[in-house]
């Protein structure tokens, strides 16, 4: 314990206390300024009547992305940045897909995944990412157990992991209601649509929320 007050191993005891979990989408990854500039696309345009210049043409939007005047702003500057090889929030979301052992073809679909995130919002798709996984994912289920002639349901709080993986599955079964033959642009789509509260999967959120709350009678308290 001694050893602890040498400088070295105080810094190194001190980064380590600072490292987040591997699967927690936490959007401190990136500065403030990345994180909203990545989110300011979805920003609802101004009122007709509030508009600063009156000759301010009509607002569009892109199929699932964002407004044509941020998208003709960011397509002079835009630059596609590459995440890591070994994201543990993208290693985590390649598992969950993956089927019968083809990690490869798993990991394609997440890359060009990425690459359709970009390609509707002309921003940087990690943020985006993280940012849907943080909205959809819950922080309680519900149990139910059988105590003699009666089913109890009971609240169970997750760990971050729990949070994750359910979040990711709510993206990948609410996807299959988007337009699109390819798992990537369904799931493109889908995460663009949560970040603009416009998805079936944080409706499920909220009604897992909802079951939680109504059951926490249940609980056994001291």
């Amino acid at each position: 314990m001694l050893s602890l007050w040498r400088p070295a191993a105080r810094s190194a005891a001190s980064q380590c206390t600072r490292r987040t979990l591997s699967t927690t989408p936490s959007r401190r990854l990136f500065s403030d300024k990345e994180h909203n500039d990545a989110l300011n696309v979805f920003a609802a345009p101004p009122p007709t009547g509030q508009s600063s210049s009156p000759s301010t043409p009509t607002t569009a939007r892109v199929d699932g992305g964002i407004t044509t005047e941020a998208l003709a702003a960011k397509s002079s500057h835009a630059v596609f940045e590459v995440p890591p090889d070994r994201d543990p929030l993208l290693h985590y979301m390649t598992n969950l897909i993956m089927k019968h052992g083809q990690y490869s073809r798993a990991s394609k679909i997440v890359s060009e995944m990425l690459l359709h995130i970009h390609t509707l919002t002309r921003s940087p798709p990690m943020p985006i990412v993280r940012e849907a996984i943080f909205k959809v994912s819950p922080a309680v289920r519900v149990s139910t157990m059988k105590m003699g002639a009666r089913v109890v349901v009971t609240p169970v709080s997750l760990s971050e992991r729990q949070r994750t993986g359910q979040g990711i599955r709510w993206l990948l079964e609410a996807s299959n209601n988007k337009p699109g033959t390819a798992l990537q642009e369904r799931l493109a789509k889908e995460i663009v649509a949560v970040v603009k509260g416009e998805s079936g999967a944080l409706e499920k959120k909220l009604q897992m929320h909802r079951s939680a709350m109504v059951a926490r009678g249940s609980l056994k308290t001291r």
